[in-house]
């Protein structure tokens, strides 16, 4: 009897396998549309990204991806909700330095936590921080920026999109490594604070090319330099704030591509194998320096995790710095 058990039931383990594996290889990734979300407004930087791996992910998977824009709180509430959707594969979050990195020090309370939540997958794009002035201002390098500002204590202010935004904590880290005192203008947007810098109101932004560009080539204001490590395609004239002696200055914004935590490693791998073949096109290189951005390199999770971990740190300590707080 012990022996006729010992026939029938790898006879029962085969037949259960053989029942299982249908269900298993149906399980192919993706296999309907995929949701992501740009916790931004339409029309910027993290909706025009979005936009393109969405439209790469169609082409090669042949499956829809539904951009969603979810904005308020600096990006929070829409990264929040793929913090708490099904690790599927099939919510995932298109986001920026200022919400992954920038917000866990500026936000008292968080809806989540970005490094818990959610699991970097890859850079999309990059892009420095041009240090401009209005036309009007006698300065024509950063060394003559940081003079004039401390011979003119009381008459030199800077506008930025908002309190913790990128240009208000770059504008910071300019006066706490030159020893000066800009004052901070914090708008609602880069757009009434570059008209605001033609019209002379406030003297310095340090912004994005994506939004400085057109004013520098038409010569309503004067780029000084880009926080950056190398010139950049578009703008050759622009120095670097490394060559003018500032490594210290050297600071980027990011874009980047998420997914909740638990999210399974073959969905993960999926993502990975998309990204690194749309970082890889030509087409996508020429569309997103035409909008001002560098397209990033690819670098595999772990140390993406790695830089994202240490633009959190470096961009908390700029926050704690400003003494910037919201909420």
């Amino acid at each position: 009897m012990q022996n006729k058990w010992r026939c029938i039931a790898p006879s029962w383990a085969l037949l259960a396998a053989l029942l299982i594996a249908p269900s298993v290889q149906a399980e192919v990734y993706p296999s309907k549309p995929v949701r992501l979300i740009a916790p931004a407004p339409a029309g910027g930087g993290t909706d025009f990204l979005a936009r393109q791996y969405a439209m790469h992910w169609s082409e090669h998977t042949g499956q829809t991806v539904i951009v969603e824009n979810i904005s308020g709180a600096n990006g929070n509430i829409g990264a929040a909700q793929v913090a708490r959707a099904p690790a599927d594969g099939y919510t995932l979050l298109a986001s920026y330095v200022g919400t992954q990195a920038i917000n866990p020090s500026l936000y008292k309370a968080m809806p989540y936590n970005p490094e818990q939540d959610l699991i970097p997958i890859g850079n999309l794009a990059t892009y420095p921080f041009v240090i401009a002035v209005n036309s009007s201002v006698p300065v024509h390098s950063l060394a003559e920026l940081a003079d004039y500002a401390r011979a003119h204590p009381d008459k030199m202010s800077f506008g930025s999109a908002g309190v913790g935004s990128g240009g208000h904590l770059v504008g910071e880290l300019f006066n706490t490594r030159n020893h000066v005192k800009l004052t901070h203008v914090p708008y609602k947007g880069s757009a009434p604070m570059i008209q605001d810098l033609v019209g002379g109101q406030v003297q310095v932004i340090f912004d994005t090319l994506s939004t400085a560009g057109p004013f520098i080539k038409s010569g309503k204001i004067r780029a000084l330099a880009l926080t950056a490590d190398q010139r950049v395609p578009g703008y050759p004239d622009i120095p670097t704030v490394k060559e003018l002696g500032e490594p210290d200055m050297v600071i980027q914004g990011w874009y980047g591509l998420f997914a909740p935590k638990g999210t399974p490693v073959p969905v993960l791998d999926v993502l990975s194998a998309s990204l690194k073949t749309l970082l890889a096109s030509k087409d996508y290189q020429e569309r997103v320096r035409s909008a001002g951005y560098t397209p990033a390199t690819y670098i595999d999770r772990d140390a993406y995790e790695r830089f994202v971990h240490a633009e959190t740190q470096r961009w908390g300590e700029l926050v704690k710095t400003s003494g910037a707080t919201a909420n």
